[in-house]
């Protein structure tokens, strides 16, 4: 009950949020959204002690939630001090990428993976890095001086993806690892549309929404199945 309580309560935070922000970012907004972010994270405290038998899981699935919540204040940082935008787009990167190594790890440790299950992953992972790169300029993305951290965290997430993708696979499709991919692919749009509005032209109240509905239903998701995992 709990943890569909803090899921509904997250999902009017963020319609507050993006309410409150669409046209212009303001202190209150910011506000909104990290309350947004702090209901994932009670979202997964409450599927813990619901499913307590997977509580490593769980753990792990909180800590990946912790992180991504700190790259999120980190990347509003910049819009309120400009003049330290590298560090905080640096951390925010960081920050994220840690994350994602968390949630690998949980799928790692409930499905028993061994070093051969990262192949597939891996491969998931070059294959979402080259993309990137090869599409820069057709997307009009101009990545810069952040082009070796973007790969890096695109290697990162996609192997995240990746591993939520074989975990389906070899689960025999079980439904909380069905719902782990659709995250996945909620959070590489995310990515996407942020890439659009960090490093190209497309900075607009459409985007704005897409991104934060596709990164906070991922989240969202992700915390979920620590209420599903069996």
């Amino acid at each position: 009950m709990f943890t569909y309580l803090s899921m509904g309560l997250g999902m009017v935070a963020l319609i507050a949020f993006m309410v409150k922000c669409v046209k212009q970012r303001s202190v209150g907004g910011v506000f909104i959204k990290n309350i947004t972010s702090l209901f994932f994270l009670f979202t997964t405290a409450t599927a813990v002690f619901y499913n307590q038998n997977f509580w490593q899981y769980g753990i792990l699935i909180l800590i990946g939630g912790v992180f991504g919540m700190l790259g999120d204040i980190y990347l509003d940082q910049k819009w309120v001090y400009p003049q330290h935008n590298d560090n905080y787009l640096n951390a925010g990167f960081i920050s994220f990428g840690i994350g994602h190594f968390f949630y690998i790890g949980a799928i790692f440790l409930h499905m028993g993976f061994g070093l051969k299950d990262f192949l597939v992953p891996v491969i998931v992972g070059i294959v979402v890095a080259a993309f990137t790169l090869i599409t820069e300029k057709p997307t009009k993305c101009h990545f810069g001086k952040f082009k070796a951290i973007v790969t890096v965290y695109c290697l990162v997430i996609g192997t995240m993806s990746g591993t939520a993708l074989w975990a389906m696979i070899q689960s025999g499709f079980a439904v909380q690892y069905i719902v782990f991919t659709v995250a996945a692919v909620l959070f590489l749009l995310s990515d996407i549309i942020l890439s659009s509005m960090y490093f190209g032209t497309k900075n607009t109240p459409v985007n704005f929404v897409l991104n934060h509905t596709s990164y906070y239903f991922a989240q969202f998701l992700i915390a979920f199945t620590v209420f599903l995992i069996k």
